[in-house]
């Protein structure tokens, strides 16, 4: 796909996203007694942490020097999203995490690939298996990025190198698994533009339920999607 389509679906996020933050963002006056401080009230999930902001457009001499050592390029339109629209901010969950920014003491290998595929993703460690959930989350903790943050333990992942390169999968630390994301119609693994659309469309949509976890649109969790 070229820039220009890119273009398109992100200005289409953009206006539905204004549509959203109408929607949806409330503020309030909250007393602390000595001074008075702005609160926010949102009903999507996460919401009220990112309050529909955008960080600034990431830094091209930092974007050049994660890309060295990446060892690949970013995925075109998540490269075009940070570029032009803002490195974390809005966007599904708890709000997008700028690239490269980690969580859960995670130690990312950039230099290596993503090991896993749609066809053989990282089910759950087994039960009190201290071995299995290290060796999990260190193969998991390759050539991705956290994306965002679900809460509770549970992330969402970009995959930048290997096969599964360009596909957002889920991810539960405490569990040490890793599972694509996968569109309910088509069944296919989503991109960074397919997954921020999934969310927006189910935000605006009073007839489907918003997205609380991208869990349900995993193999384990497609019946409830």
């Amino acid at each position: 796909m070229n820039h220009h389509a890119y273009e398109d679906r992100i200005a289409g996020i953009l206006l539905g996203l204004d549509r959203l933050r109408a929607a949806d963002l409330r503020t309030t006056v909250v007393s602390l007694g000595d001074r008075e401080v702005i609160g926010y009230q949102c009903n999507i999930h996460g919401a009220a942490v990112h309050r529909y902001e955008h960080a600034s457009p990431a830094d091209s001499e930092m974007l050049a020097a994660f890309e060295s050592r990446l060892g690949v390029g970013l995925p075109a339109d998540y490269l075009q999203w940070i570029t032009t629209v803002g490195d974390g901010g809005a966007g599904p969950m708890l709000g997008l995490l700028p690239l490269a920014q980690e969580a859960e003491d995670a130690a990312i290998d950039y230099a290596a690939d993503f090991p896993f595929t749609a066809d053989r993703p990282c089910a759950p460690a087994a039960e009190d298996s201290e071995i299995q959930w290290s060796e999990n989350i260190g193969r998991i903790h390759r050539g991705a990025t956290f994306l965002a943050n679900e809460g509770c333990g549970m992330y969402n992942l970009l995959i930048l190198r290997g096969p599964a390169a360009g596909q957002v999968w889920w991810h539960s630390n405490e569990h040490a698994a890793a599972l694509p994301v996968l569109h309910p119609d088509t069944h296919k693994p989503l991109t960074f533009l397919d997954w921020y659309e999934l969310w927006l469309s189910r935000a605006l949509d009073p007839d489907h339920d918003q997205i609380g976890s991208f869990a349900k649109f995993t193999d384990r969790g497609a019946s409830r999607a």
